[in-house]
């Protein structure tokens, strides 16, 4: 038995998987900062009673936040799903978009005409965002924020949360944001990275500190029902590895769930139990363990390995795997934030793509593997490519 589940209070909460100590995988420390590095526990907790999936460990928000290294406009295929997701906001009123990053989705709105504010903690990312007219509110979406946004506008008819509802620390006080901003009628949108997927294609990378809730819709629909609002459809969606795009109305009206609902549901009910955590585990140990010795493997047939993409998922592969510049040189990225950083934990440096012209490697890992074809054009074609867990040549 673990302890309560934070979603629902129950106490049948299990321990389903434990990735050890790890760092936050969003810092990438430079060499003056690698021994101030803290680690913290990365434990899998599953409660059987509203599917919810939490960490056992909540490292401050204000510590992970602040300053970050993520920006969304580096990845072509976000950038395109996010003009996509524009377009069907085009008739809205007022959009809020919670967690908007460098305005990857208000830039798309401002040019569709659409009045929008985004909300963003990071302080260096949300300057990214302003210095491009992109007007953005600089901190968490609470109580502070709504009031300064209902000071200065309508209530919004949509408010969007996309990649950032696993992130909260206390999503109950956040719907309670939600349910006094958003305007009757209107439509809260969350895009979440999907539990479901983790465990049919054995996504444990996309386990770590910066995200405390691993959504099902099951439990998805636990959450809103006790803030009395309703969730009224549910798609599957592409980005992070596969998502699920959620829509969520109060329940006044005429709101109710359509026939996807029902149907997500039903599949939940067989994929998410605790044979399958167990059954997941499982294979992350023995695919783990056969990726690190296919690297020493290459490693001694004198095959030099780099990376690509460093996505928050290369610490806790690297970290559970003990894989460091021994046996991956260096990570290619193309944020520069990233560059000149290193992977944090294990220390890998972290380069931009010209580093491979004068730093000749035979094969790349793609940790960012959902964009290998991207990658492989932008590459030439030039290297013998994997994908990490479980590491298939491509």
């Amino acid at each position: 038995m673990g302890q309560l589940c934070r979603l629902c209070g129950s106490e049948d909460i299990r321990l389903v998987l434990d990735l050890g100590m790890q760092p936050l995988a969003n810092k990438y420390p430079i060499p003056s900062e690698f021994d101030r590095e803290e680690r913290y526990p990365l434990q899998v907790e599953f409660c059987t009673k509203c599917s919810n999936v939490q960490l056992s460990t909540i490292v401050s928000r204000k510590v992970m936040f602040e300053e970050y290294f993520y920006l969304s406009s580096v990845n072509g295929a976000l950038v395109s799903h996010f003009e996509q997701l524009a377009s069907t906001l085009k008739s809205a009123r007022f959009v809020v978009d919670v967690g908007s990053n460098d305005g990857i989705l208000l830039k798309p709105l401002k040019a569709l005409g659409v009045n929008a504010i985004g909300v963003e903690p990071s302080i260096n990312v949300s300057k990214i965002a302003n210095d491009l007219g992109l007007a953005t509110y600089t901190g968490f979406f609470d109580a502070q924020c709504v009031e300064y946004i209902s000071a200065s506008h309508e209530k919004p008819d949509y408010i969007i949360a996309s990649s950032v509802f696993t992130h909260l620390e206390n999503p109950h006080t956040f719907v309670d944001s939600v349910r006094s901003l958003l305007a009757p009628g209107g439509t809260f949108i969350i895009e979440v990275e999907y539990i479901g997927n983790f465990l049919s294609t054995l996504q444990f990378e996309r386990f770590y500190l910066d995200r405390v809730y691993y959504y099902s819709l099951t439990s998805l629909i636990h959450l809103f029902e006790a803030h009395d609002m309703v969730v009224t459809h549910v798609e599957h969606i592409e980005p992070h590895g596969g998502s699920l795009q959620v829509h969520v109305s109060h329940r006044e009206g005429n709101s109710s769930p359509d026939s996807s609902v029902h149907d997500q549901l039903v599949i939940e009910r067989k994929a998410l139990t605790l044979d399958a955590f167990a059954h997941f585990g499982t294979r992350v140990n023995d695919e783990t363990h056969k990726f690190r010795q296919a690297l020493i493997n290459l490693k001694s047939s004198g095959i030099r390995v780099a990376g690509y993409g460093a996505p928050a998922r290369v610490s806790t592969i690297c970290n559970y795997g003990a894989i460091g510049p021994e046996l991956i040189s260096f990570i290619v990225d193309d944020s520069p934030l990233k560059q000149g950083k290193h992977s944090p934990g294990t220390h890998i440096p972290i380069v931009a793509r010209e580093h491979l012209d004068a730093h000749q490697v035979d094969a790349l890992v793609v940790f960012a593997y959902e964009y290998l074809h991207a990658i492989r054009e932008a590459t030439g074609h030039a290297y013998r490519y994997f994908t990490p867990i479980p590491m298939l040549e491509q």
